[in-house]
């Protein structure tokens, strides 16, 4: 995709519905993780949340990406911290981060594994991960093609991935259950009726559907607080990574007993 085309995309999406939602999403997992915290460290790989300075949630943030025309884009809208650092191999020390957030990034990431490794390292023991990826293979379209995405997951798919990354995933749901069924209507009338018609993908929804959409994702973002939706065209987790807990190793009597030096020759 042209830089300038890539720019206008970037710009269109900052206004939809999809952006101001997962926005208020990636920072009330913020909250939610540093409640009692009182100064902590934040990397939103992808720069989905736009922590600020002048945020209330913004303890000390780094707005990490693996796209130069993102980064760009992001520091003409003023956004500070920008770092430039693939996924799969991040510049940063390990244990440094109390919270990372990766919003709709895991998807465009050749090696999806290998980043949620790269995330466990850097996270504190204890610590949160929180992010948002496309729900179900089934849905695959062009959208996807023309934004870079390599693959669709399930919360099945998702929690087994983080699991094998030594993540403990703590919450896990699909959101925008309003969108599903039009998406599953669009996807079958496009493979059926228009194959080999590409849909323009700088046209922009009218302000009124955003408005309503927010308004509707705003009341599943409450309802997913206290029960995990059984349906929708994203998934949502929350992960930890597990503190490091020194076990007990008990010895038997008679290991210890012959563990002892030898007694000297000639000794009773």
């Amino acid at each position: 995709m042209p830089v300038q085309v890539e720019f206008e995309v970037l710009q269109r999406e900052t206004s939809s519905w999809w952006y101001t939602t997962r926005k208020k999403l990636l920072r009330h997992a913020v909250l939610h993780a540093l409640r009692d915290k009182r100064e902590a460290r934040i990397l939103d790989f992808g720069c989905r949340a736009e922590l600020r300075l002048s945020d209330p949630v913004a303890f000390r943030t780094l707005n990490a990406h693996c796209s130069l025309p993102m980064l760009a884009f992001q520091q003409i809208r003023g956004l500070p911290d920008l770092v430039c650092t693939a996924a799969e191999g991040l510049a940063f020390c390990s244990n440094s981060f109390d919270v990372v957030l990766a919003g709709d990034i895991l998807q465009t990431l050749p090696d999806d594994v290998a980043a949620l490794r790269e995330w466990r390292r850097v996270l504190k023991d204890g610590a949160t991960l929180c992010l948002t990826v496309p729900a179900y293979p089934s849905l695959w379209g062009e959208k996807d093609e023309v934004r870079g995405h390599h693959r669709r997951y399930t919360a099945t798919e998702l929690r087994r991935k983080l699991n094998n990354a030594g993540f403990e995933v703590t919450r896990a749901s699909y959101l925008v259950a309003v969108g599903f069924l039009p998406s599953i209507v669009e996807r079958a009338a496009k493979t059926v009726f228009t194959k080999n018609i590409r849909r323009d993908e700088l046209a922009k929804a009218p302000t009124w559907a955003d408005a309503g959409m927010v308004f509707l994702l705003d009341c599943e973002r409450a309802l997913i607080r206290y029960i995990n939706l059984p349906f929708g065209t994203r998934v949502v987790c929350w992960a930890r990574k597990p503190p490091v807990i020194a076990e007990r190793v008990t010895v038997p009597a008679w290991e210890r007993q012959w563990g002892h030096e030898p007694l000297p020759q000639g000794s009773t």
